[in-house]
């Protein structure tokens, strides 16, 4: 029989999920087999650019966090944990002083120049035979080729994955948490470190990678005044990717489902026990990433909610005062009336990865199938928005396919799933009926490594899924006849 979650109900933890264009902190209580949500507190996570190229800001997301973690904090109990999670790719670099420089976006052209020098001495399609891992230029492996490039790595003493950054920050060792690790290019499979050989055969300095640890480590105690006095908060190393601590949270009853993270970027696929490293995998986009004990979360990313944010900027309403935010509710609600799109476009395409005139990428994009593009913002919404939920579809079929899952339901969750086009438009598009939510997934994914690791809960993926699903209020999409 599988083992129950305790009925411990003084578990109080933290999340600090930062995202790519927002960062929140959410507390919560864990213990009679239900993970409550205490409170939340968020704020903007907005990269800038200098000289030098697109950057973040990584010191002002540390200080944003310690606000909440403080805020939420007056509000409640004592945290026993805090655990962060995070986008993939970016890093910061520390010297002997500390860090060196704002660290990069992985949005940022430099990796335009050193894809290349990567593929010259490790040819992509060997890597995806070798390790799972498809090559995308977002990747750690090409920013830190794109830094050795420029003689940036030469006073670097370490280099920290952004979860693990803040963490350190925190009170936390300088350690690689395993699930964002393997999405690095440069990773061993199945959570087994650094792979020594690729590091260097691409010439990088072996002495600025951590060690690695596995999710559920407790990795150091909060530093002395960010909290109450005589709090003893751990960190502890959660599945600091953040599409990993969204899985967990997926609301699963057995293995039968797909899931569809949706925020900023939307990565479909599904969960299983070894690598797929066929030649149609790699053709077809996917890739292997590590998820908690030791499941294997094969799956396409690519731009989600990050194009309808990207128009909104344009349209100057992605601000966060009272008037944006009622107009970007006005304008939800009016993509939510509008008719169906006629003809939608394929929000896989690389050209939509890109900041700026993305209005003008749709047109093209529509003109180029022989469309007109509407002109009206809540009919580009739910273009946009019935658009991605096909892609998601055809990623659903294709993931299936490769796996030999038999997917009979669709899990989407994170900030997509409070959207009811495109929670329908993936249930028509695939056939399949869509659960969705919860849309705090990720931060909830967070909460019950932590709550598991200081033995607030008990027992493997199966039973941290039923606290979600004893936790959350979903809502099911039928397929309607096409």
């Amino acid at each position: 029989m599988p083992a129950l979650p305790s009925r411990s109900a003084n578990f109080r933890a933290a999340a600090i999920d930062l995202g790519g264009s927002s960062g929140r902190v959410v507390s919560a209580s864990v213990g009679d087999g239900q993970l409550r949500i205490d409170g939340v507190r968020r704020f903007r996570n907005r990269a800038f650019t200098d000289e030098l190229g697109l950057r973040w800001d990584a010191q002002r997301l540390h200080r944003d966090a310690i606000a909440g973690l403080r805020s939420l904090r007056e509000e409640g109990s004592a945290f026993a944990s805090v655990g962060v999670d995070a986008w993939s790719g970016d890093y910061g670099l520390l010297g002997y002083d500390g860090l060196v420089d704002a660290p990069f976006h992985q949005r940022d052209s430099r990796t335009d120049r050193s894809f290349p020098l990567v593929e010259a001495r490790l040819p992509a399609a060997d890597t995806f035979r070798q390790t799972g891992v498809t090559a995308l230029p977002i990747m750690t492996i090409y920013q830190l080729m794109a830094d050795q490039a420029v003689g940036r790595l030469d006073t670097v003493r370490r280099m920290l994955l952004i979860p693990d950054l803040i963490s350190h920050w925190l009170g936390g060792e300088e350690v690689s948490e395993a699930t964002n690790v393997s999405s690095t290019g440069l990773a061993l499979p199945y959570g087994e470190g650094w792979d020594t050989e690729r590091i260097d055969a691409l010439g990088l300095p072996a002495a600025i990678f951590p060690g690695t640890v596995g999710p559920g480590t407790v990795t150091g105690r909060m530093n002395d005044g960010i909290l109450a006095g005589g709090d003893r908060t751990e960190i502890t190393a959660v599945a600091s990717h953040d599409t990993a601590s969204a899985v967990i949270a997926v609301p699963a009853e057995n293995e039968h489902f797909a899931y569809v993270s949706c925020g900023t970027w939307i990565l479909t696929g599904v969960e299983v026990d070894h690598l797929i490293t066929s030649e149609r995998a790699r053709a077809a986009g996917f890739t292997n990433e590590l998820g908690l004990d030791g499941t294997v979360r094969l799956l396409r990313i690519a731009a989600g909610l990050w194009i309808v944010n990207e128009c909104m900027r344009e349209w100057g309403i992605d601000g966060w005062g009272a008037r944006s935010t009622a107009a970007r509710r006005a304008l939800i609600a009016r993509a939510e009336a509008a008719p169906a799109s006629r003809i939608l476009i394929d929000t896989g395409d690389p050209r939509l990865l890109r900041p700026g005139q993305m209005t003008a990428r749709i047109a093209a994009l529509i003109a180029e199938s022989g469309g007109q593009a509407p002109t009206d913002h809540a009919a580009i919404v739910r273009l946009v928005l019935e658009s991605l939920g096909a892609f998601v579809a055809r990623q659903v079929e294709e993931s299936a396919a490769l796996s030999g899952v038999d997917v009979r339901v669709v899990h989407l969750v994170g900030g997509g799933s409070e959207s009811p086009i495109l929670a329908q438009a993936v249930a028509d598009r695939s056939g399949r009926p869509v659960q969705a939510g919860p849309s705090e997934a990720t931060s909830m994914g967070n909460i019950l490594v932590q709550a598991r690791t200081h033995g607030a809960v008990r027992g493997g993926l199966s039973d941290l899924r039923r606290v979600v699903r004893a936790s959350t209020v979903l809502r099911r999409y039928e397929p309607r006849p096409r």
